[in-house]
């Protein structure tokens, strides 16, 4: 396995199937992973500057630029974000309602003992290798070799254990938690999730997974690999992943 400091764009612009592109193949098919369209929302931009100032805060000045209520509709607020917009060349802009939701929850983060300890390691390392002879990356926020443990902040709306649960249902979680684990070659039980509210009271908390969970990722990632497996080596694109069909090749729902 090569393991290199690169930037994000570099890590998603490299070959390679990522947990993310097993997650679209194990929840819809290769078809839409291979056509997928570029994406980014509110919420993703705010999920990636909390990475940045909790894993990596050293950073966050020097990647985020704060901006300021202006008003705009005036001479000296246009005058006033004129000058901000020079600031932040070079930089990504963060809103400044944004910015007081991280410090809040960082000051529930530095309260909070093992959040702090499952953040510590080597922080967002691209690893690329070969699994079947197919090319795969990751990229882990945290590997701690020393302690054995991968782990992985993720925000939320509502980090309660129920909640959560569905969320990694929802998003398949519980297949990265396995596909990094396995790549890596640390015990899946190990792996914990960061969860961080962008809500009020932006409550932090750490999970793990069941075995149970930990299983059923396990053969969720296989399986997407598999079907990503059979395009690269033949071209043959799958539909949904099911499991029965009429004689006519329709799906049994």
């Amino acid at each position: 396995m090569k393991t290199k400091f690169d930037t994000n764009e570099v890590y998603h612009s490299s070959p390679g199937i990522s947990a993310s592109g097993l997650k679209t193949i194990y929840k819809k098919s290769v078809y839409h992973f291979l056509n997928q369209k570029p994406f980014e929302s509110s919420a993703m931009a705010l999920g990636s500057a909390v990475h940045c100032a909790m894993l990596e805060p050293e950073l966050y000045y020097k990647d985020y630029h704060v901006m300021p209520k202006i008003d705009r509709r005036t001479k000296a607020g246009k005058e006033a974000y004129a000058i901000e917009q020079k600031k932040a060349e070079g930089k990504l802009l963060l809103a400044f309602d944004d910015h007081n939701k991280i410090t809040k929850i960082l000051e529930n983060f530095r309260n909070h003992d093992l959040a702090q300890k499952y953040c510590k390691g080597e922080i967002e390392l691209s690893h690329y290798k070969k699994h079947e002879n197919i090319e795969v990356r990751i990229r882990p926020d945290v590997l701690n070799k020393i302690e054995n443990f991968i782990s992985d902040v993720k925000t939320c709306q509502d980090n309660s254990p129920a909640a959560f649960k569905r969320d990694v249902y929802k998003y398949g979680y519980h297949l990265q938690a396995a596909f990094y684990s396995d790549m890596i070659g640390l015990p899946a039980e190990n792996f914990r999730f960061i969860a961080v509210e962008t809500n009020y009271p932006f409550s932090v908390e750490v999970y793990g997974l069941s075995s149970e969970m930990i299983e059923q990722g396990r053969k969720g990632w296989k399986r997407a690999f598999n079907d990503w497996k059979i395009y690269v080596e033949t071209g043959i694109v799958s539909g949904y992943i099911w499991n029965e069909f009429n004689e006519d090749g329709s799906l049994i729902l």
